[in-house]
């Protein structure tokens, strides 16, 4: 019998929380040792799926290590505990646990109740695990709600001057938009007479559906994930809570919170609801061009470094969008890669804001400029960060901006120049930025300015290292993803 090696993930990850918030002033230990640990885990996980040594096969058609448990068993209802992962859900897994480690070690020197801290950044990591992993609505859930939680409290105590308001503009956003996403799932459930609550139930009885039922189930479930990708105008939340949030929140928020949205939107909607994506795919395109021009606009005129890549994000996820939209194997492909993209080169520019805001007391962009001769390793850093972002070939964006602009043209021709012209954008408020902070004159620099700490360097470095290697190697993700039995994958 093969291992339960989610269930096995879980466990730890729930321990090791429970460990770290009792653990005071060695927090930080237990939450590096747990993140190690976590690492160790994905990299088994890696090594158990198809195309890897030691494949087991899976009890879940088109899922590897499939695990599935009664859990609620009553006459009108079946809920299960059903766990498995697929090359998509992998992908994320594998953010997830780049993302928990390389926050922690950011955060060293948090002294702020540490234990509560490093606690909270814990339990975001299991919550987005069981989301990217549950294979049942209720359990899907769960863990989606329990996300929202830790992130709530991280704003609101280690944030910003503004950082009740924000956290609590994040929270009642985001909750009123999974209370929808919810409504649309037991709908799904009930009008499709699955048999369960298990998505391979849902996903055969949904076939069933009118194109009707299915349009109305799609357009909820958009509006449910959608606000956390954010889509405009339901994106207000997100600027506010990435300048308040501390450097470790807002990593988590981009690289991982976002992605949440994605993904539930391809796990129960594109996948399940095929007709109804056809019928809506005017609307998802016209949300994502609005996106995709709205946040380059607001991106411009940003002097605050967190506000400039908060609102580029919206830039990136109404890409992600319209590469789902398009509803092809591709574009499929295209939103993974560039969503997978995002959470790497995110998390690395919010960290570089954050190490400047320590060093030099700012985030100003028209406050800074000369900083390179006196933090050459930051500076470094924040260009890695922002040609990445730009889409600069060799780097981690370029495979996935260059898949998502091609499979635009194969859909919808000469649109494609929409995205094209917005990445041009793109590339020119961050040219604009590294212009005035990089290099110039020195100005707004203490005189007691330093190199960052060793610890902000390697949780930074990890990140950089990691955007040129998948940046030069994006077969490591692409082989994954396409293993994937859906828009006509090779896994099919």
């Amino acid at each position: 019998m093969a291992l339960p090696l989610i269930s096995i993930v879980l466990a730890t990850l729930l321990a090791g929380t429970v460990a770290t918030f009792l653990s005071g002033r060695y927090a930080r230990w237990v939450a590096l040792a747990m993140s190690i640990v976590f690492v160790a885990e994905v990299a088994v996980l890696f090594l158990a799926y198809p195309g890897w040594p030691g494949y087991s096969a899976s009890m879940i058609p088109g899922f590897a290590e499939g695990e599935s448990y009664s859990w609620i068993d009553l006459s009108w209802m079946h809920i299960n505990y059903t766990v498995g992962v697929d090359g998509i859900s992998l992908i994320f897994v594998l953010l997830t646990a780049i993302l928990q480690i390389a926050t922690v070690v950011y955060s060293w020197a948090e002294d702020r109740r540490p234990a509560a801290y490093f606690g909270l950044v814990l339990l975001t990591c299991l919550g987005c695990f069981g989301v990217f992993v549950a294979l049942d609505v209720l359990l899907f859930f769960l863990f989606w709600e329990a996300v929202l939680v830790p992130m709530f409290f991280l704003i609101g105590y280690w944030g910003g001057p503004d950082r009740r308001y924000a956290a609590l503009k994040f929270f009642v956003y985001t909750h009123v938009a999974s209370i929808v996403m919810l409504v649309g799932l037991l709908a799904l459930v009930f009008y499709s007479g699955a048999s369960s609550f298990d998505f391979s139930s849902i996903y055969a009885a949904a076939r069933g559906l009118g194109p009707v039922t299915q349009t109305f189930l799609f357009l909820a479930l958009f509006f449910g994930f959608g606000v956390k990708f954010p889509i405009v105008p339901f994106h207000t939340w997100l600027p506010d809570a990435h300048v308040e949030a501390p450097t470790g929140g807002s990593v988590l928020l981009a690289g991982l919170l976002l992605k949440l949205g994605g993904y539930g939107l391809i796990r129960w909607a594109v996948e399940v609801l095929p007709s109804g994506l056809h019928t809506t795919q005017p609307i998802l395109f016209f949300v994502a061009f609005l996106s995709i021009i709205w946040g380059s606009v607001l991106s411009l005129s940003q002097r605050d470094l967190k506000r400039l890549v908060a609102y580029s994000s919206i830039n990136h996820m109404g890409i992600v969008l319209l590469a789902i939209a398009l509803d092809s194997s591709l574009g499929l492909l295209a939103a993974v890669l560039l969503m997978f993209a995002h959470g790497i080169v995110s998390g690395l520019l919010f960290m570089t804001a954050g190490s400047v805001h320590h060093t030099y007391g700012t985030r100003d962009i028209a406050s800074l400029g000369g900083i390179t001769p006196r933090t050459p390793a930051l500076s470094t850093m924040i260009m890695v960060g922002s040609l990445a972002s730009l889409g600069l070939p060799a780097l981690i964006s370029f495979p996935a901006e260059f898949t998502a602009l091609l499979a635009t043209w194969n859909g919808l021709a000469y649109w494609v120049f929409i995205p094209l012209g917005i990445l041009v954008v793109t590339a020119a408020f961050y040219m604009w930025m590294m212009q005035r902070v990089l290099f110039g004159p020195p100005k707004g620099i203490p005189l007691d300015a330093a190199e960052v700490p060793w610890y902000e360097g390697v949780g930074m470095g990890l990140l950089v290292i990691l955007t040129v290697v998948f940046g030069v190697l994006p077969s490591l993700l692409v082989n994954v993803i396409v293993s994937s039995p859906v828009k006509g994958f090779p896994g099919t």
